[in-house]
């Protein structure tokens, strides 16, 4: 994660691929965005979808308030300035 990231943490997130940051979404501004990415496994490297384990199959990126995992109001929180 760079240094203008900051990332919500919840025990209810058990997900390897999903995680919820805030992050810079254009020039100008911040929000808080559920990222979910999908790596590459053997079973998806053997049926042709991507080259090798570890590629990016796809990536979504969903801005949020609050957090889909734990329910907590995310605007709420003061994330650290840069």
């Amino acid at each position: 994660m760079s240094k203008d990231q900051q990332q919500h943490k919840c025990d209810e997130n058990w997900y390897k691929d999903a995680e919820v940051v805030y992050s810079k979404i254009n020039v100008e501004q911040y929000s808080w965005v559920l990222v979910q990415t999908w790596y590459a496994s053997e079973h998806e490297v053997s049926d042709g979808m991507a080259e090798k384990v570890g590629d990016i199959i796809s990536s979504h990126d969903l801005l949020v308030s609050f957090c889909p995992f734990c329910g907590e109001r995310l605007t709420d929180i003061k994330p650290n300035t840069w």
